[in-house]
């Protein structure tokens, strides 16, 4: 009698390396089914009891490895597909978290975040009221400070006269923190040179008509004439070489 052991050695032979699992799967069925009413002695290598067990036993062997590469290619479809869910879910908080932004205003490191230089070569103004320069500066930012600085050579050609300086934004004097101002009462008499350099400058963030907001700004240079017949004089005089100008730097609060 032989052995069970030899017993599927010897189905396995009788298997088509080429048959498809599914057919295995039925002709494995059917022949274990079969082989239950079948009285047959399994010594004879040719029953029907011995093909049909060893051929069940495969295709559950191969039925079973194909059920672990499918669970294991569920996973990793879940697992993919968690992950692209997760990334969605960032990609539409972003998208949410840009919208509340308020527009033109963005996160700045304290400092200078642009600046812009403003210069006239051997200008000058005999004016002693009204404006004497005005520039356009492109704001970046809602929520920055702007420093401005004007500078130049001045003169006062009369005693007990004065002539004030300031800046003004579109216009309007600045009124956050203070406007930016300053008045030149020097006078050294007898005919001597009564010209000087000078810088009149200040931080400003509002008007009265409110912040400053992001774009173009007008920036202009005023004199005035509070002690009437300043006699002022603004720029170069006389021979040599000099450079006025305005100076305006952005800073992040």
């Amino acid at each position: 009698m032989t052995t069970p052991h030899v017993q599927t050695l010897l189905v396995v032979t009788l298997v088509p390396v080429s048959m498809d699992l599914k057919e295995m799967g039925k002709l494995a069925k059917k022949s274990f089914a079969q082989s239950r009413t079948n009285s047959q002695d399994c010594a004879d290598k040719s029953s029907p009891c011995v093909n049909s067990s060893a051929l069940y036993l495969n295709w559950r062997r191969k039925l079973e490895d194909q059920q672990k590469r499918m669970d294991k290619s569920d996973e990793a479809i879940i697992s993919l597909s968690r992950a692209l869910q997760s990334r969605e879910v960032r990609d539409s908080q972003s998208r949410l978290v840009s919208t509340l932004k308020p527009q033109n205003v963005t996160e700045c490191s304290s400092g200078v975040t642009a600046w812009r230089h403003y210069p006239w070569v051997n200008w000058h103004d005999y004016r002693e009221r009204g404006m004497l320069r005005n520039v356009t500066y492109n704001k970046q930012r809602n929520n920055t400070i702007l420093k401005v600085e004007f500078h130049s050579q001045l003169y006062q050609g009369t005693s007990t006269k004065c002539s004030e300086y300031s800046f003004k934004f579109d216009g309007q004097e600045c009124s956050q923190p203070a406007p930016i101002s300053m008045s030149n009462t020097k006078y050294t008499g007898g005919g001597g040179s009564n010209f000087f350099p000078a810088e009149v400058s200040g931080f400003c963030n509002a008007t009265s008509r409110g912040p400053l907001q992001s774009g173009p700004l007008s920036i202009s240079v005023h004199i005035n004439d509070p002690c009437s017949g300043g006699d002022a004089y603004t720029g170069k005089y006389y021979t040599g070489r000099l450079t006025s100008y305005i100076l305006v730097e952005e800073y992040c609060p």
